[in-house]
């Protein structure tokens, strides 16, 4: 089964936020191969057993309350370009987000999100 094609995040699977999995999701009832294993903000604990279709269709968001990125994380609280209602929460309720070494927040530039294409470290950084 191809994985959809989210806007903002283009590889979970390369980023390690979409993980191979027979596991069944919590919100649709289907195993269909992958499994979400990035952060859920919701009231109940949902680790590993969201799937990205539940995601992408905003079907996650709606039956469980859960979003995947911190709403005010998006234009890193304020110190980026701002950007229309629907593009945080495409991010926040229809993306798979990441997980970090502190307080995640999604850039934004030009109006628009900006795409995660995964973590930079030391490496990455100075290279």
């Amino acid at each position: 089964m191809t994985l959809p094609t989210f806007k903002y995040h283009s590889d979970p699977l390369a980023t390690g936020s979409v993980i191979e999995s027979d596991v069944e999701c919590v919100c649709c009832g289907q195993a269909r191969g992958y499994i979400y294993t990035g952060p859920v903000f919701a009231v109940e604990e949902y680790e590993e057993c969201i799937c990205p279709w539940c995601i992408f269709d905003g079907s996650a968001h709606v039956k469980l309350d859960a979003s995947f990125t911190d709403e005010h994380g998006v234009g890193g609280g304020g110190k980026w370009d701002e950007v229309p209602e629907e593009v945080v929460e495409e991010v926040a309720f229809r993306t798979p987000g990441f997980s970090g070494w502190q307080q995640e927040q999604w850039w934004t530039h030009c109006g628009d999100a900006a795409q995660f294409i995964g973590r930079a470290g030391q490496k990455e950084l100075t290279s």
